[in-house]
C-alpha cells in the first residue's frame, strides 16, 4: 500500500478531521484501537506546540505501513524544539512544570520515536 497523506491548518475545530482520518487508516492497516488515541495526543501536540495555533500554518500527516510496523508522521511548520532530552514529567523536579507531558507519553505510548527537521517533524512507530 502507498503511503497516505493528509494536512489540515492549524485549528483545534480540523481535529475532527484528524479524527476521520485516523479512524479511515485504522481499517486500511488494521490498527488496534487504542492506538487512535496514541496518535492523536501526538496530533494535538503539532497543533498547539508546533505550529501554536497559527491557522495560516499546516500541520501534515504521512501514514504507512513497513514490515508490520505502522509509521505515522507529524510535521507542523512551527521552528522545532530541542527533542535530545525529554524529560519525565513524573520526576518530583518535573511535575509542577507545564511543558513536556505530551512528548513524554508520545515516547513511552509509541514503540519508537523519530524526530528529524529539529524537531518539527515527529514520527511515532507502533508495532502491528
Amino acid at each position: 500500500m502507498d503511503k497516505l497523506e493528509f494536512s489540515i491548518a492549524s485549528e483545534i475545530g480540523n481535529i475532527v478531521k484528524v479524527e476521520n482520518f485516523i479512524d479511515y487508516f485504522s481499517d486500511v492497516y488494521n490498527v488496534e484501537p487504542d492506538v487512535f488515541g496514541k496518535i492523536s495526543l501526538c496530533v494535538i501536540n503539532a497543533i498547539l506546540y508546533g505550529n501554536k495555533l497559527d491557522s495560516s500554518k499546516h500541520v501534515k500527516f504521512s501514514v504507512y505501513e513497513e514490515e508490520k510496523r505502522l509509521f505515522v508522521a507529524v510535521k507542523d511548520e512551527g521552528e522545532g524544539f530541542d527533542y535530545s532530552y525529554i524529560p519525565d514529567p513524573t520526576l518530583p523536579d518535573n511535575i509542577e512544570k507545564d511543558a513536556g507531558r505530551g512528548l513524554y507519553l508520545m515516547k513511552t505510548l509509541s514503540d519508537d520515536l523519530i524526530f528529524e527537521d529539529g524537531g518539527s517533524k515527529v514520527t511515532m512507530v507502533f508495532n502491528l
